[in-house]
């Protein structure tokens, strides 16, 4: 543990550099999440029954919205300028079919995919799957569902929303927007302060440092994982730093989402880690790492869907976009704050392992040539 101690004990010795390293991520989250997370996505709730069960519904999805009135027939044009992200239209007789024993045949619109667009369908669908439940024990009789329905509303069904909203840790869509749009800005700050750790290592190559320590009973690729291990755990602070910030910023987040954001981000900082010791260790000097790596960082970033949302780009660029971690990064980021579980992001969190495996394969590997 050698290389280990000694890097930390070398940037330990640079306390502001340690203060920087986490002041950066803290304001980041503090400046894009003071400004509120909105009232939620607005949608257009267009209710043609005017039934308990219609109104159940916009009950349910009314926390997690704003409404905002549009005309059935504006809801393209609405949905394209931006007025609403969402339409909900309860079709005339929807009660009476579901007392019937039918489906609620309800028409949705949004222009967001199925992730930006969950807590809507979710806080919906809940009400929609208790009256069908209700009208199976009714035989039809309008008046006991009714009565039933009423209860379920007072009680267990408010309960369980409560439970989804609060454990989940869901955000409105444009905080959740923000947020996501914040772990980009996260991923630069994460991979431009792992190009400066690696600046250490190449300077102890220049100097001879490397060379000798090798030349001993240290081997390169044990040398390489502790100097990884020490670079992560500048990494590791400005994720716990992010973390700590975004709860007090955004309390809305359940203590779940917070874990696996944190985990989202301690994976990306070993992504970062790993990558900028591969460049540098590819590159061999100080002035073409530095060179190469800015060259390389920001465009990934951008591809990545740091700086505009992804869906906008063009279908080359997404394409492209897709061998970025930062847009796996963002992806599984946007996920949680959907109300996602561990399960959901670990598509993403394994392409990030894998990542971070090449990258420390390249660094750890190749042999580094110190002659100039």
């Amino acid at each position: 543990m050698i290389v280990l101690k000694t890097y930390l004990r070398r940037m330990a010795a640079r306390p502001w550099m340690i203060a920087l390293t986490m002041a950066v991520p803290v304001l980041m989250v503090l400046t894009v999440s003071g400004g509120g997370g909105g009232n939620g996505m607005r949608v257009a709730l267009i209710d043609r029954d005017d039934s308990l069960l219609s109104q159940m519904v916009r009950d349910a999805v009314e926390p997690v919205a704003l409404f905002v009135e549009v005309e059935y027939e504006q809801i393209g044009a609405a949905l394209v300028d931006g007025r609403i992200e969402y339409a909900l239209v309860l079709p005339s007789g929807m009660q009476e079919a579901v007392i019937g024993g039918g489906r609620a045949r309800v028409e949705t619109y949004s222009l967001h995919g199925v992730q930006m667009t969950r807590m809507i369908r979710s806080a919906a669908d809940a009400v929609l799957s208790a009256a069908h439940n209700v009208a199976l024990r009714t035989d039809g009789d309008t008046e006991r569902f009714e009565r039933a329905l009423v209860r379920v509303r007072d009680g267990r069904f408010q309960l369980e929303m409560e439970t989804f909203r609060s454990d989940r840790g869901a955000l409105a869509t444009d905080q959740a927007g923000s947020v996501s749009q914040l772990i980009g800005f996260l991923t630069l700050t994460m991979l431009l302060s792992g190009l400066g750790t690696s600046l250490l290592f190449l300077k102890d190559v220049e100097d001879g440092t490397f060379h000798r320590t090798i030349a001993g009973p240290i081997s390169l690729r044990r040398y390489m994982v502790e100097t990884n291990a020490a670079f992560f755990g500048v990494a590791a602070l400005q994720a716990i730093a992010a973390v700590l910030a975004l709860r007090i910023a955004v309390p809305q987040l359940s203590p779940n989402a917070l874990l696996m954001v944190s985990a989202i981000l301690a994976t990306f900082a070993l992504v970062a880690v790993s990558a900028t010791l591969a460049v540098a260790n590819t590159m061999k000097t100080v002035r073409r790492t530095a060179i190469t790596a800015n060259f390389l960082i920001m465009p990934v970033v951008m591809l990545g869907g740091a700086f505009w949302p992804f869906d906008i780009m063009p279908d080359y660029l997404q394409r492209i976009g897709a061998f970025s971690p930062t847009r796996w990064t963002m992806t599984a980021t946007s996920a949680v704050l959907s109300g996602a579980s561990l399960a959901d992001i670990a598509a993403q969190l394994g392409v990030l392992v894998l990542f971070a495996i090449v990258f420390g394969l390249l660094g750890s590997w190749r042999r580094v040539d110190v002659a100039k």
